[in-house]
């Protein structure tokens, strides 16, 4: 999948996920709207696109701070002295028997090689410049764990973050002359897990992520999302020209048109969505949030017909699903959303 035409396609607009939204708490339980065009190709792009959430796990949490992010203002808080750190960090690694749960089929007792890391009221405090008037904060707590296993011919990989109920979470702050100027909170519950072959990359998500992010002068913002949920992962299966995806996903935001709320996703075609040059060329994506469908049958010119609630086919031509997807428009993305 790294080098997958796929890849690029979905990528195209990720750099304006939905990490840019204003309000968090849990993936919202409530339908979306699917009534109109507009609807049916916003959830395009959040389910598959560049507004989604898919995209960004291709490539695994790695739950470090990304300073291009924006993060969420912080409370008052006494900062610890400088160049201190209190609490925990243990880390563990080895090799250890694994069951692959979520896949489909599963795989039971598989050796992998892992390593992990508990942290344990972590707290690092660190100082610069004249009179220490830089500050960089840090604060973690709760289990990270990866590993990797099998071979060439059928890689495994997992991520796991969080115990039972309760998240890890990693907490970036920076501080100038006392201001804060950088705020980035990251909470990960949940687990994933890919097999990867020569011919194709499955990977199943049963995850819950919040974020909140804060930068000087810029919007405070927050989100939050699950993809799977108690009843199953959501599944996605990608080869160099095809995708498959089954399952749900969840989401709450704070903007206009993107409230959020939860979807089922599925590619009920035979092989799933065919891609050609980067394009949907072929197959059908299925979307259903509460009592309401919209279901896109790809062509092979790069456009689509769009059926809302089983009504009359609608046409998407090939500049509308491109701009779905890479997010151009969509009411889910900060920099179509003005302050």
């Amino acid at each position: 999948m790294k080098n997958s035409a796929i890849r690029m396609a979905i990528l195209a607009g990720s750099a304006v996920l939905l990490a840019a939204c204003n309000n968090g708490g849990g993936g919202g339980n409530d339908p979306v709207p699917l009534e109109t065009k507009s609807d049916g190709l916003r959830e395009l792009g959040t389910s598959i696109g560049g507004a989604g959430f898919l995209v960004e796990h291709l490539d695994f949490p790695s739950g470090s701070a990304d300073k291009r992010a924006k993060a969420v203002r912080a409370n008052a808080k006494a900062l610890p002295d400088c160049n201190t750190v209190t609490g925990s960090a243990t880390y563990n690694g080895g090799a250890k028997d694994r069951d692959f749960k979520l896949l489909d089929p599963p795989v039971s007792g598989l050796r992998v090689d892992f390593d992990g890391q508990l942290r344990v009221n972590y707290e690092q405090n660190d100082c610069y410049g004249e009179d220490d008037s830089i500050s960089e904060y840090f604060r973690a707590d709760g289990n990270l764990e990866e590993g990797t296993g099998g071979s060439s011919e059928a890689a495994y990989y997992y991520y796991s973050a969080g115990s039972g109920n309760t998240p890890a979470y990693d907490l970036n702050e920076s501080r100038e002359d006392g201001e804060l100027v950088f705020r980035q909170y990251l909470e990960y519950l949940g687990t994933i897990e890919r097999l990867e072959t020569p011919t194709r990359i499955v990977q199943a998500f049963r995850l819950s992520q919040k974020r909140e992010f804060f930068e000087r002068d810029e919007r405070d913002t927050k989100l939050s999302f699950d993809l799977g949920d108690s009843n199953a992962p959501l599944r996605l299966t990608t080869t160099s020209d095809s995708l498959s995806v089954e399952g749900s996903y969840r989401y709450s935001t704070g903007f206009s048109g993107c409230k959020g709320g939860k979807v089922e996703v599925s590619t009920p075609s035979a092989g799933g969505i065919a891609f050609t040059d980067s394009r949907p060329s072929g197959g059908e994506l299925r979307l259903r949030s509460g009592g309401s469908t919209a279901s896109f049958t790809f062509s092979n010119d790069g456009g689509a017909t769009l059926v809302i609630n089983g009504g009359a086919g609608i046409v998407v031509t090939p500049e509308e699903l491109e701009a779905a997807l890479v997010a151009e428009s969509s009411p889910c993305v900060e920099d179509n959303n003005p302050l």
